[in-house]
């Protein structure tokens, strides 16, 4: 974990002594086996990515703030700008003063390297967009293992289905075939709610790190505005 990682979120996280690093569990998930002759279509028809956000509580994790940080120090705008800014402040955090007072002190300090305010907003809106940049490659990202993960055992649990659904009518001569079937069937929907949860947890974790980071620049920004006219 690099230097500028710790700093950054010793600046912008409030540690509660808890860190989840980059275990996304899949404990408490089981799925039982059902050994009917028939599986219904409706089971697969109801994994929808689109139904995702909301069905997993997000939570902090470290893996997530690294590749925020890791990108905002990628996108380091040269001299003196907001990241500096907020290291000045967080320098204050330790000394008895109120708000205002720190955020003006950590300003005169800016001031003294030729940036003003309007400087500060605007460096800190660049860091805003960049976080953008990267939700939106992170969600691309969750697309595609979708597509990989999920949609693709979608389609070969239906065409289990309809081979089942086939064969059932052929009763005890094809039997045994069947059985092999629904192993194969079972199999994949144990994959596919292990699969599912991950993601689901991995883009929960993401939205609750990728806003906590956002709404704190945000109101450095508005303090900024507020404070430092």
């Amino acid at each position: 974990m690099s230097d500028f990682f710790n700093r950054m979120k010793s600046i912008f996280v409030v540690d509660s002594g808890n860190s989840n690093l980059d275990n996304t569990s899949t404990s408490g998930t089981s799925t039982s086996t059902d050994q009917s002759n028939s599986v219904s279509v409706s089971s697969v028809e109801s994994i929808d990515k689109n139904s995702a956000p909301g069905t997993i509580p997000g939570s902090y994790t470290d893996q997530f703030y690294k590749v925020l940080f890791d990108s905002l120090e990628k996108n380091n705008q040269p001299g003196f700008d907001y990241l500096e800014f907020k290291k000045a402040l967080e320098a204050l955090a330790n000394i008895s003063m109120d708000e205002r007072t720190r955020f003006l002190s950590a300003y005169a300090g800016a001031q003294a390297s030729g940036i003003n305010a309007d400087i500060l907003v605007q460096s800190a809106g660049k860091y805003l967009t960049v976080l953008e940049a990267e939700s939106n490659n992170f969600n691309d990202a969750v697309d595609a293992q979708w597509n990989k993960q999920i949609d693709t055992r979608k389609n070969d649990m239906k065409q289990l289905s309809d081979q089942i659904q086939s064969k059932t009518e052929q009763m005890t001569k094809l039997e045994n075939e069947i059985k092999e079937h629904q192993s194969q069937l079972s199999s994949l929907k144990d994959d596919i709610g292990k699969s599912q949860e991950k993601i689901e947890t991995a883009k929960a974790n993401f939205m609750t790190t990728y806003k906590s980071l956002t709404e704190k620049i945000k109101g450095d920004i508005d303090r900024i505005k507020t404070y430092i006219k």
